[in-house]
């Protein structure tokens, strides 16, 4: 494990609602302990470990593009890996795939801008590995157990159950540039938010207290 560049969520009804789906309401559906996190969606990992001080310098250095990057939840989606076992999945917004290149075009080290490109623009889900390209997504639960196990029916109903419960919306069918367009409503995704570097070579738990720097959007 390395550190990991993430974007968060501004403060405010979201962030509390998502918060509480990741710390509260979800894991009183899963069979056994999960660990707690913040909300966030990883941009980057694979981070060289450096200083507090030195991370801050990176970030400020970022080029970033003229436009906030527009998150749009796509759908509850269910995963392989324990890191995308329960996630919301994001649309790909040409906005947020320009932040992700000039972002892994800066932080990791031997990758060019067309790299970069090549990276961000590759189809992957959630389930798959994010080595193998860009995956927006937000997670929800980091679990061990296979959840697509007919055992686990009753949870998958229950997550679903639990997030819209909790005014979070989903959007589907939006593709490409329109989603840059798409209303984006208080509980549907959000615009802009918050670079932050996290230490993600310490354990889940301490994560929430790991962060070496951040940038406003």
């Amino acid at each position: 494990m390395f550190p990991s560049l993430w974007l968060l969520p501004p403060p405010g009804a979201l962030s509390q609602a998502l918060q509480t789906l990741i710390s509260t309401t979800l894991p009183r559906r899963i069979p056994g302990p999960v660990p707690d996190f913040q909300p966030h969606i990883t941009v980057s990992s694979g981070l060289p470990l450096q200083s507090a001080a030195d991370f801050l310098s990176l970030l400020s250095s970022i080029q970033l593009p003229e436009r906030l990057p527009t998150i749009l939840f796509k759908r509850v989606r269910y995963g392989a890996a324990f890191w995308t076992k329960i996630t919301l999945e994001i649309n790909k917004s040409d906005s947020l795939k320009d932040l992700a290149v000039v972002c892994r075009t800066a932080v990791v080290p031997g990758v060019d801008e067309a790299q970069a490109r090549e990276w961000v623009e590759k189809y992957t889900t959630p389930a798959e590995s994010g080595q193998q390209g860009f995956i927006p997504h937000l997670s929800l639960v980091y679990w061990d157990e296979d959840v697509h196990k007919e055992e686990f029916h009753a949870v998958r109903l229950g997550v679903h159950s639990d997030v819209n419960d909790a005014g979070v919306k989903c959007e589907d069918g939006w593709k490409g540039p329109d989603v840059d367009g798409a209303p984006v409503g208080d509980m549907a995704g959000w615009k802009g938010g918050k670079l932050v570097v996290v230490d993600t070579t310490k354990p889940v738990e301490a994560w929430k207290t790991s962060i070496l720097a951040e940038r406003e959007l």
